[in-house]
């Protein structure tokens, strides 16, 4: 409808015949432009004709359409730029119309379809075809003239025979000025005359069409134009003139270098990112394009896979490629394809690949074009699975700090019994050795207590800074003892100190030898080696773990066991997972959660019946270490009294015990209010407590850490000790920060129970 409305032609707008600007192939017409007689002559308006280009076909005669369709056949083989005939239409009323056609034509476009201009006369309306065909040249000559092309006729001594209005848009041509003299003389560039005349001579000379292109600067810019040259034949088939068509195709030049220029932007980009780009053809089935990157990369073929589009899934690895072969088969010409799988890499190692589809065609376009994009998300993999274990390690911790908090308060109910029973017993009396026995057991309960405390998501460990070197050879050694495999070391003699809680770093090294000594069945070799590290982690998946560090301890323990299979690697440090039918699962899982929480990490290099490399990194610390004090092994007495808050009762009963056998006197309270209550009133009788024994954790009430606070309100110079079955809780880890004076750990026995009190007092008395 918009052509509808468009007028090159508005003098022929109110004469007898019907105008009109079309593009012809076959049987197929595309009406650019129809003047408004053909309703009046024929009854048809002409949106009719504007709509579907085989509309005027269907009008033509049926006795007439070869005539029609002879007739431009007959143009093509001749090189014709004119086509002349006659042939009959039907009306709107059905009835049939004589009608004579003359088209010219301006361009054959490169789907080799004909850009014409012409006009059509109904020849039994007139009184005399003759005079209607005398009338051609000078109405031929008018449609010329509203053409944008420059068009011109010349003969074979290349003289101007006529020039249509074109021309006087250059440089101040008028053509009428120029008729009759050479065509030197119309002011073409002198690199452009020699080419045109080189192409009339041979139009003149091989009777045959011509089209060519020229360019020339012109005021800092570069001119592009296409020429056409059409003999123009007699009856005798000897051509008399040459017509000269000529169109300014900077414009479409300017448009195809920015296509080019856009295509090597991107090809500059697809051969520099990492990323592999591809463009699949949906209509031929094959990948016409890749990216260098899949050579670089992926060390693939890149003119195998053009040749054969599904070389590429030779690199997808085994257990992924029936999945990514099923998709990209079924979908990749319906939508767009969003997947994710693994690849082997040039090296031979596994990688994580995502790969994206996009199409390329617009809306509605028959070009099945397909752009795809595959990247290596290996690293982003590796963040999610980590993430994923440490959901699973906090999942777990959970359960286990609730699970060893129960456990150490039952264990403290009966290592305090059984230390009070030996207080009573001569060390020679026979029971003496039993409790001592059922004492150590109760201790070693406390180990596991200690592997499931450590999974306790906000636990920290107890720290101290000092030397590692002399703590892995006396657990290695004891794990290795009676053995069949023997440990060797190469500790550096200049290895830093780490700040570390020793009871935990010692369960790691017991975890990893035990794990070593497993793979070596048949024995062999341990190797320990610990030394310094300066600067980045080793790996770049590990170096996000130190960026605000700059030194570090090393621990590598090798062994030459049967090794890990690759499919195992990424799930070895997951809770309950084990390959052995009498482990736990337990033991990989706490190393890792223990190392993390010492802010450095543990991981794995393995290769198949060659060994495993166990390693694990931690802060180098710069301060001296402590020597801790020797531990007195005798009871310590006193007097006084001591007030004792926990939620159980059997505790309070084995505590009250306990603290009546180191000498003092007691009262007991269940929860922190209660406590507050008994302190307050003995402060106001004037004997206040001489010491507070307050249990962390009281459910659904209030504990030692919010009952210090107001303690401390109402006597700053309080003297309190915190007790918790978390043995890791960092109160514990820095009571003095939150008010306490000192800190005993669940279960302990009456020993130490009896060294806290001491000490605590004791500072009391100096200060």
């Amino acid at each position: 409808m918009d052509n509808a409305v468009r007028k090159p032609f508005p003098i022929f707008e109110e004469f007898p015949l019907i105008a009109y600007q079309c593009v012809q192939k076959g049987v197929e017409r595309k009406f650019i432009y129809l003047s408004p007689m053909i309703e009046k002559m024929t009854g048809y308006p002409a949106e009719l004709f504007l709509g579907d280009p085989r509309t005027f076909f269907r009008t033509i005669h049926e006795e007439d359409r070869n005539t029609f369709l002879r007739a431009w056949e007959q143009q093509d083989l001749r090189g014709q730029q004119e086509v002349s005939l006659e042939y009959r239409v039907l009306n709107s009323k059905g009835e049939e119309m004589w009608i004579r056609e003359h088209s010219l034509i301006s361009r054959v476009n490169h789907q080799n379809e004909k850009e014409c201009q012409g006009l059509f006369f109904v020849t039994n309306e007139t009184n005399s075809l003759r005079s209607q065909i005398g009338r051609w040249d000078r109405e031929l000559q008018v449609l010329t003239e509203s053409l944008p092309d420059w068009v011109g006729r010349v003969d074979p001594r290349f003289r101007i025979l006529y020039l249509n209005k074109g021309w006087e848009n250059q440089e101040p041509v008028f053509p009428e000025q120029y008729i009759g003299k050479s065509l030197s003389t119309l002011g073409f560039a002198p690199t452009i005359l020699p080419i045109i005349i080189e192409n009339l001579i041979r139009v003149f000379s091989e009777l045959l069409p011509i089209s060519f292109e020229v360019s020339h600067a012109l005021n800092q810019e570069t001119k592009f134009y296409e020429f056409r040259v059409v003999p123009e034949k007699n009856e005798l088939g000897e051509v008399e003139t040459a017509l000269l068509i000529c169109r300014d195709i900077t414009n479409i030049r300017a448009s195809q270098l920015a296509c080019k220029d856009s295509e090597e932007k991107f090809r500059q980009l697809a051969e520099t990112v990492d990323s592999v780009f591809w463009i699949w053809d949906g209509d031929r089935k094959k990948i016409v394009y890749i990216s260098p990157a899949y050579e670089k990369l992926w060390g693939g073929n890149a003119q195998q896979l053009l040749k054969n589009p599904n070389d590429w899934l030779t690199l997808v690895v085994p257990e992924d490629r029936g999945r990514v072969e099923n998709l990209f088969l079924k979908r990749l010409d319906k939508k767009s394809l969003d997947i994710e799988y693994r690849m082997f890499s040039k090296e031979k190692q596994v990688r994580w690949v995502h790969n994206r589809t996009f199409p390329m065609s617009g809306e509605g376009s028959s070009d099945r074009r397909i752009i795809g994009i595959a990247q290596d998300v290996t690293e982003r993999k590796y963040w999610e699975e980590e993430r994923l274990r440490s959901a699973k390690l906090e999942s777990l911790g959970l359960l286990a700090g609730g699970l060893a908090h129960d456990f150490n308060n039952l264990l403290t109910a009966i290592l305090g019994q059984v230390s009070l029973a030996k207080y009573g017993l001569d060390p020679t009396h026979p029971l003496y050795v039993r409790l001592t026995e059922a004492e150590n057991a109760s201790l070693r309960a406390q180990e596991i207590a200690k592997q499931l405390l450590t999974f306790s998501k906000g636990g920290s460990p107890v720290k101290k800074v000092m030397g590692i070197g002399d703590l892995i050879e006396e657990n290695v050694r004891l794990v290795l003892s009676g053995s069949n495999v023997r440990p060797v070391f190469d500790i550096s003699p200049s290895i830093d100190q780490v700040s570390i809680d020793a009871g935990q770093i010692c369960q790691v090294l017991h975890n990893l030898v035990i794990n070593a000594r497993q793979a070596m069945l048949e024995g062999g070799e341990c190797l320990v080696r610990a030394y310094n590290m300066e600067g980045g982690l080793p790996t770049k998946e590990l170096e996000r773990f130190g960026a605000e560090y700059d030194r570090w301890v090393r621990v590598d323990v090798i062994d030459q066991g049967i090794g890990i299979p690759e499919g195992h690697l990424g799930k070895i440090f997951d809770p309950y997972f084990t390959t052995k039918s009498s482990g736990s699962g337990l033991g990989l899982a706490t190393s890792y959660s223990i190392i993390r929480n010492h802010g450095g990490i543990l991981f794995v290099t393995s290769e198949v019946n060659k060994g495993s490399i166990f390693s694990f990194i931690l802060p180098s610390c710069s301060i001296l270490a402590m020597r801790p004090s020797p531990i007195d092994e005798q009871l310590k007495k006193g007097e006084g009294e001591i007030l004792i808050m926990d939620d159980e009762a059997q505790i309070r009963r084995v505590l009250a015990e306990m603290v009546e056998t180191c000498g003092y006197g007691y009262q007991t309270a269940r929860d922190g209010q209660e406590a507050l209550q008994l302190f307050t009133e003995a402060q106001k009788k004037g004997s206040p407590f001489s010491a507070v024994i307050l249990d962390l954790t009281v459910p659904g009430g209030m504990g030692g850490k919010d009952a210090i606070q107001e303690l401390m309100r109402l006597d700053p110079e309080v003297k309190a000790i915190v007790v918790s079955g978390y043995s890791n809780d960092p109160v514990l880890a820095h009571y003095q920060e939150y008010g306490f004076s000192g800190h005993v750990a669940k279960p302990f026995n009456l020993l130490e129970l009896s060294v806290a009190l001491s000490s605590v007092l004791q500072n009391t008395s100096s200060s």
